[in-house]
């Protein structure tokens, strides 16, 4: 007989497997993109990931596959970590293709899913350093400077740091500031991990030849690249009367040459050169001894030794065609024909060009190849972007579906609790006179409580309707994508207002987060009308400061839509939050029309009807004030003397009971 035991498991799979079908089934339903493009969620994030990473070099294509397919399931899963690692991925990749522009975008995009939950994480540290590398290669030095400075600070890696340290003096040195460069070197140097490295001595020996040179200080700059040049091997070691010497790295005689170049000093010039080009074949490495043996060739030119430069560049053309390197050969074979021209040798000149040209339509063909292959990648990533948009929109789509249901279910569970509540008041009125004061007072803060939440409730459909002529007024200029993008942000502020009403009080952050929300949306459809900024007394703290919800948005919409909409040029809107002695004064600001004008410009039937918000916000406040013994205040007034642009203040306490 089947025991007890196992009709138990079975059940218990069953009944799992049934919750799995419905959890699966309930995702569909949720993102419909993933159904329309064929996308599985079933496989592991983390093993896509791995996956990927292993492929990023060798098959880049299938790496964008495979990150698309686990962006989609850490969304699903509503992973951050995860979708944060997907987009180092993609950024990783834009390194690799030099879109930096492209690479900065990603890791942006990482670096706000790691900030607040995985900022001590390496992955954090390693977003930090690709945004300082990508800033440093697009030429934004200060942000590239920001995000190695912050890197520094959250670093415990001795080496790391010290290459972070190089990286910035490196960036001084690019933005003039040759001395800042050498201070930072000063005080780096003495680091025993410093003098541990030969690799980091190295860079910083290039770093302070740079800054001397950018002074013109010469002497200082061949005296920090140690040691002498005509030791220079490829990262070997040369034997001298059998003891061990150093040796300069690429990166130090490329700054040696540079400082040769600067002083016209051709003859030290021409030796370093013959000396990396020998140690580079020894070496065996063609492509860079190609390199040098082209550029003696045109000094030599420069000089007048025609003979002796063709004999350099024979040889950069049989080191160029060795590589198989298309764009060198071209380079090496060009440079060899203008040389047998000078010499008159036309015969050999014209080969000469035939190889060049040759070696050019291959190089372009080359070129062409990369260019198809680049934007194939490029492709692959808008569709990736278009992914996530679409998962975004289905999700606002399907919160918002819930969001109502949810809304109603609780809009008749309220009208249920009122009549309980009035019947409850009305049997405790007939116990006696002994509770009639008592009650009386009871009552009345009841009743000022239901009128709170009423009055709370009738926020949500005034502002849900005037934030719907923004979408309507999209749809019908058939713009599409901007109404999806509106949408998509209406959506989520939609949560936002939904969640904050059924509060009595809300963060001044939560408020701030609500409002910069609202600006945006108002502004994406009135941008060319007016600008706005919000500014937040940085020794403020958001989090610890309670007011009612929706507090500032009927005044920000009425400043919108009365004031700066009907102003010729484009306005300025500005809201500034700020300590007042022992409370907060939030400032909103603008340079419309002012109240007298846009009372004039109304109609009879505007005229009829006064803001709902404002009239609904002045009773809450008064509420609030009576029923939590509070200070709330609103001041409207004129910004200007000629009765243009409005000033509102509101006065809030700090805390309340």
């Amino acid at each position: 007989m089947i025991s007890v035991k196992t009709i138990t498991i079975v059940i218990i799979l069953a009944l799992s497997h049934v919750t799995f079908s419905q959890e699966k089934e309930k995702e569909k339903v949720r993102y419909k993109s993933l159904s329309e493009r064929s996308i599985d969620t079933d496989q592991s994030a983390i093993d896509l990931l791995e996956t990927a990473e292993g492929m990023i070099s060798t098959d880049p294509a299938r790496a964008l596959d495979l990150i698309e397919q686990a962006l989609a399931t850490s969304i699903t899963q509503q992973s951050v970590f995860h979708e944060a690692k997907c987009y180092l991925l993609l950024a990783e990749i834009n390194e690799n293709q030099s879109e930096m522009a492209l690479a900065n975008q990603n890791y942006l995009e990482a670096y706000q899913r790691l900030f607040k939950g995985y900022g001590k994480t390496m992955d954090f540290e390693e977003t930090l350093e690709g945004l300082g590398r990508v800033n440093e290669a697009l030429g934004n030095y200060g942000q590239a400077v920001q995000f190695y400075e912050r890197l520094l600070g959250l670093t415990t890696d001795e080496n790391k740091r010290l290459e972070i340290e190089l990286k910035l003096a490196a960036i001084e040195i690019k933005q003039n500031e040759s001395q800042m460069a050498l201070k930072r070197m000063s005080e780096l140097e003495p680091s025993a991990t410093y003098h541990q490295s030969k690799s980091l001595q190295s860079k910083g020996r290039a770093i302070k030849a740079r800054a001397y040179a950018q002074q013109e200080n010469y002497e200082a700059a061949e005296e920090s690249l140690a040691p002498a040049p005509e030791l220079i091997t490829e990262g070997l070691h040369e034997s001298m009367d059998d003891m061990q010497v150093p040796i300069l790295e690429d990166e130090e005689a490329e700054e040696l040459l540079n400082i040769y170049s600067q002083q016209n000093r051709q003859a030290d010039e021409i030796a370093l050169r013959e000396k990396i080009a020998a140690s580079k074949t020894e070496a065996n490495l063609p492509l860079q001894a190609a390199k040098q043996r082209q550029a003696i060739g045109k000094v030599l030119i420069e000089q007048g030794r025609t003979q002796d430069a063709i004999n350099q560049l024979k040889q950069a053309v049989i080191l160029a065609d060795s590589t198989g390197h298309r764009e060198e050969q071209a380079s090496a074979y060009l440079a060899l024909a203008e040389a047998y021209t000078r010499t008159g040798e036309s015969e050999l000149a014209l080969a000469a060009y035939a190889r060049h040209s040759q070696a050019m339509e291959d190089w372009m063909e080359e070129q062409r190849s990369q260019r198809s292959f680049r934007e194939t990648l490029l492709k692959k990533q808008q569709d990736i972007q278009a992914l996530t948009k679409d998962m975004a929109l289905d999700e606002s789509s399907y919160l918002l579906e819930e969001t109502t249901s949810e809304l109603q279910a609780q809009q008749l569970k309220g009208q249920r609790l009122l009549i309980y509540g009035l019947s409850m008041l009305l049997l405790f009125v007939m116990l006696g006179a002994f509770f009639v004061y008592r009650k009386a007072l009871q009552t009345k803060r009841v009743g000022q409580l239901l009128a709170l939440k009423s009055l709370r409730a009738q926020m949500n459909p005034h502002f849900i309707f005037n934030a719907l002529n923004s979408v309507n007024q999209f749809v019908a200029l058939n713009d599409e994508r901007a109404a999806n993008k509106f949408l998509a942000d209406f959506s989520k502020l939609m949560r936002m207002v939904l969640d904050n009403s059924q509060k009595e009080f809300i963060s001044l952050r939560e408020e701030q987060d609500m409002i910069a929300l609202y600006l945006k949306l108002e502004h994406y459809r009135f941008r060319d009308q007016f600008e706005y900024e919000f500014v937040v007394d940085p020794e403020l703290d958001l989090d610890d400061i309670e007011i009612p919800p929706m507090l500032l948005q009927p005044h920000i919409e009425n400043a919108i839509w009365h004031g700066l909409r009907y102003k010729k040029e484009k306005g300025h809107l500005r809201v500034n939050i700020y300590q007042n002695g022992s409370g907060i004064k939030i400032s909103i600001e603008d340079d419309g029309i002012g109240r007298t004008e846009s009372a004039r410009s109304k109609t009879v039937n505007q005229k009829k009807k006064n803001s709902v918000g404002l009239k609904n916000t002045q009773e809450r406040i008064s509420i609030i004030n009576e029923v939590y013994r509070t200070h709330y205040a609103i001041v409207v007034s004129d910004l200007n003397d000629d009765g243009t642009g409005t000033r509102v203040e509101i006065l809030t306490p700090t805390y309340h009971g």
